[in-house]
């Protein structure tokens, strides 16, 4: 797997910011698998130095919206977490777990390392989590964010996104509608049968 360098532009390098929607349908247009929070974690933790730089660069001007999608509860913290949701090029991958009521804070206990570990697609404990996060900026303070119970009844299905935010923050917010709000993203190059059939029709 390889996650593209640089954020997504138009032929004029114009950076393209769009919701989590268009973008998925951008992705699955390029025969290209759009950048998850499973992968955004798993470059902190290789410590790929140029890819995490251009990840900080698009977190400081903006979101990185992430293929993760979200469909909470109406009544309850249940959700289901989805990576690379609607993906014609990676499977899907569902996550049934609670997630609490964050409102920027950082509980650190059973429920919040069961949360990270379903968004992030990982076994590792919770202090190993936050230290990965940490290789982004060891300077930045980590940010919840999750709907209250009463946003999660007005709207269930919400994406995904990372970015540093003022006050010196690094925010994982879990609140963004799918289909309005604007951000970078980055495609991701793996070993697929669909790309490498998109690669050899291009070819011809």
């Amino acid at each position: 797997m390889q996650i593209n360098k640089e954020h997504e532009t138009e032929t004029i390098k114009t950076s393209l910011k769009m919701n989590q929607k268009d973008w998925v349908k951008h992705f699955n247009n390029k025969n290209l698998k759009m950048i998850s929070a499973p992968d955004i974690y798993t470059t902190a933790k290789k410590g790929n130095k140029t890819i995490m730089e251009s990840l900080k660069k698009d977190f400081k001007e903006s979101y990185i919206i992430t293929s993760t999608q979200i469909k909470y509860n109406k009544k309850t913290l249940i959700a289901i977490i989805t990576h690379d949701v609607d993906s014609k090029i990676a499977k899907p991958k569902k996550i049934k777990v609670k997630i609490p009521d964050l409102s920027g804070n950082l509980k650190e206990d059973s429920t919040t390392e069961k949360y990270l570990q379903a968004l992030f697609n990982t076994k590792d404990s919770l202090s190993v989590i936050l230290k990965t996060l940490k290789k982004f900026d060891n300077k930045r303070t980590i940010r919840l964010w999750t709907p209250t119970q009463s946003e999660r009844s007005n709207k269930q299905v919400l994406s995904v996104g990372l970015c540093f935010g003022d006050f010196g923050w690094f925010c994982v917010f879990a609140g963004g509608w799918f289909d309005y709000g604007d951000g970078f993203s980055h495609g991701v190059i793996i070993n697929s049968a669909k790309q490498r059939k998109s690669k050899r029709g291009n070819q011809k």
